[in-house]
Parts: structure tokens; sequence; C-alpha cells
């Protein structure tokens, strides 16, 4: 078989390789990869102090149940007043068109049935994913000399390199945008006279730049509650805030996010539509990151080819 025809198959079997991996092992491996991925961005902080990596795995776990713990307790604070004022108006709605809203309840009970196996899945998965960190700080040389003795080790951690110098433009290009949107969002907050307006611009900025999350996620809600107060004028302005910061990302990402990743704008744009079709909301990482994971496989077995064939000349 000529080597160019071989190279072809190969490629193709990489192309099948990582489809697969993403689409079947990757769910189930995905707090294990998280935590093996967050241990490796530890042990940069271990020798630049020089502690013992058990004990940063022990000290990120008890802040990172902190930040969860003050995140929950700062939602809930900030929701309770929201939610106290709404509550009048909710029931004034319910009286007014209760014959036409009784099939709600069926309806919403219908969804939490739904959603409650995949927040208990997803609750799950967060402890494996703290128990995994401990136990990976903890044999973290002897995993490592383990995965190195299997096959394509070698290649795969090469690759592996240059996309984490990617992800490292990926997140700068992430965060470029996360000022842009909360410095809108501040602009926006101050001229509404929205009380706090750097802390909550900030918070918006934040929740834009979580993965499938976005700025709707505040917009749509405070909308919604606005309308029902019978503030339209004000609804109206944060549509419009909204708008811009929408446009502000759709326009930036393609083009920050896929120079980060060394990626043409349109090929990230491609890998992201065909990641969530393909793997659901996962696939918002999953679909750059294996083009990523195939282009620097394909590059690695080009470089091994040319290797073999300068040897044989």
């Amino acid at each position: 078989m000529k080597l160019q025809t071989r190279l072809y198959f190969q490629k193709t079997g990489i192309l099948l390789a990582v489809y697969l991996m993403l689409r079947f092992l990757l769910p189930v491996i995905l707090p294990f990869f998280l935590a093996w991925v967050t241990v490796g961005c530890l042990t940069f902080l271990q020798k630049k102090f020089q502690i013992r990596l058990f004990s940063l795995g022990i000290f990120y776990i008890l802040l990172f149940l902190l930040l969860l713990g003050i995140s929950v307790f700062c939602g809930c604070f900030l929701l309770y007043e929201p939610c106290c004022r709404l509550l009048p108006v909710c029931q004034s709605y319910w009286t007014r068109f209760s014959e036409y809203l009784a099939w709600l309840p069926g309806s919403l009970s219908g969804h939490l049935a739904v959603l409650m196996p995949a927040a208990l899945s997803c609750m799950f998965g967060i402890f494996l994913y703290l128990i995994s960190v401990l136990l990976f700080a903890r044999d973290w040389d002897h995993f490592h000399a383990l995965l190195y003795k299997l096959p394509f080790a070698v290649p795969v951690s090469n690759a592996g390199r240059r996309i984490l110098q990617c992800v490292k433009g990926w997140i700068h290009a992430q965060f470029r945008i996360m000022i842009i949107v909360s410095l809108e969002c501040a602009v926006g907050y101050y001229f509404l006279r929205i009380p706090g307006f750097p802390f909550w611009a900030v918070l918006t900025g934040i929740i834009d730049a979580l993965p499938v999350f976005g700025t709707g996620t505040v917009f749509f809600p405070w909308i919604v509650i606005v309308i029902l107060q019978g503030d339209y004028t004000f609804a109206l302005w944060l549509a419009l805030l909204y708008l811009i910061t929408w446009m502000t990302r759709e326009l930036l990402e393609p083009k920050l996010l896929g120079d980060g990743l060394g990626l043409l704008p349109i090929c990230f744009l491609m890998s992201v539509i065909a990641g969530l079709k393909l793997f659901g909301a996962l696939g918002f990482f999953s679909g750059p990151f294996g083009v990523l994971l195939i282009r620097e496989l394909w590059i690695e077995l080009e470089m091994s080819s040319s290797q073999r064939s300068n040897l044989n000349l």
C-alpha cells in the first residue's frame, strides 16, 4: 500500500476514533477528565510554591465548596426580595386568569419529573469530580507513569501540550469578551439607575462567559418580571441592552475564540454548531476540542510518517 494511501486510512481512523470517544466515552468519564485537568493545573502551583500536591488538592476542594456555598447563599439572598415583590403580582394574575392557567401545575410537574434525574446526575458528577481530584492529587506520578505505558501515549501527549497552548489563548479571548460585555452592562445599568450596578455588571459578564447560559439567563427572567409589574419602558430598555450584549458576543466570539484556538473563525463556528448538534450542550466544548484533537493527531501522524520515510531513504 502506498504511503499516502495508508496515511489517508490512518487519518480516517483518527477521525472515527475521536468521534466515538466524544460521543460515547467522554460523557461517562467527564468528571474524571475534568479532575485530571484540574490536578494538572495544580501541578504548576506545586512547582512554584513547593507545596505537596495532595495538600493543594485538599485546599482546592475546600475552596470549591466554600465558593459554591457562597454562590448559593448570595443567590438566595439576592433573589429573596424580588421574589417577595413578585409574589403578589403572580397571585393577582393567577386570580384573574386562573381558568386559563389551570394546566400549569400538571405541566410543571411533568417538567420537574424530567429535570430531577438530570439534577441528581449533575450532583453525583460534582461529587465524583471532587473525589477524583483528591485521588489524582495523591497518585499523580504513578498515574502518569501508567498512562505512558499505553499505546499512542507519546503522540497524544505531544498533541495535548499543543492543545493546552490553544486553550490558554481561548481563555484569554473569553476573558476579553467577558470584560467587554461587563462594561456594556455597567454603562446600561448606570443609565437605568440599577443599585450596585458594577457588581451586577460583572456578574452578568461572568454568567455570559459560562457555556450554554449567556446573558439571556439574566435578561429574560428580568424582562418577564418587569413586564408583570407593568413597567413596559424599563422592559424595553432591558431588551435593548440584551440585544447589544448578544450581538457583541456573536460578532466577537468567532473571531477572538477562533484566533485563540488557532482556528479560522468560520471553522470555530462550524465546530461549535456541529458539536451542539452531535453532542448536545456538551458540544459547545467538545466540538472545538474534537477538531483541535484531530488536527494535532494528524500533525503527529504526518511528522512520524515523514520521519519514517526519511529513514527509509
